[in-house]
């Protein structure tokens, strides 16, 4: 089974690349995220001659952004190769050509941002990762937290107003 595959990298493939049941537990825990967040959205917007006036907006905003951010995740998650040993290769290959991918001693992951990395013999690495993923999470986060702030800035104002 690993046919051509140098034992170094063999060695180093151990607890690298995403797990079947580690994948199939965060691509579930997302997409839930996400149907939750759009049914939140959609009863908001049922009731929206219950809220005060502005806040829908916000509501939406937040919860849009964050779906969005959630969704550009689990589609980069797409991109994190099985934790065995053909796959991380065949990954390595597709992002930076078999002539590099025989050159890999080693691979890198994390989770948090998001990234797979071949580690190539003389310095350097491929990323299997798009280059787009993690700078739109990251917008998509700071617009979410943005509007947050915005949401409880506006919320305490109102309550002002009432008083």
């Amino acid at each position: 089974m690993n046919h051509g595959t140098p034992a170094a990298v063999r060695a180093s493939t151990a607890g690298v690349g995403v797990g079947g049941i580690a994948f199939l537990f965060a691509l579930t825990i997302g997409l839930v995220l996400v149907v939750s967040l759009m049914c939140y959205l959609c009863s908001c917007v049922a009731r929206r001659d219950q809220l005060r006036p502005g806040r829908l907006p916000f509501r939406a905003g937040v919860v849009l952004s964050g779906s969005a951010a959630v969704c550009v995740y689990l589609w980069g998650l797409l991109y994190m190769p099985s934790d065995d040993a053909h796959y991380l290769r065949q990954a390595c290959a597709e992002a930076g050509g078999a002539d590099r991918a025989a050159e890999v001693v080693g691979y890198e992951t994390g989770f948090v941002p998001l990234r797979f990395v071949c580690r190539v013999d003389g310095g350097g690495g491929i990323s299997t990762i798009p280059s787009w993923i993690n700078p739109t999470v990251g917008a998509l986060v700071a617009v979410t937290l943005i509007l947050v702030t915005a949401a409880l800035l506006t919320r305490g104002q109102a309550r002002g107003r009432r008083s």
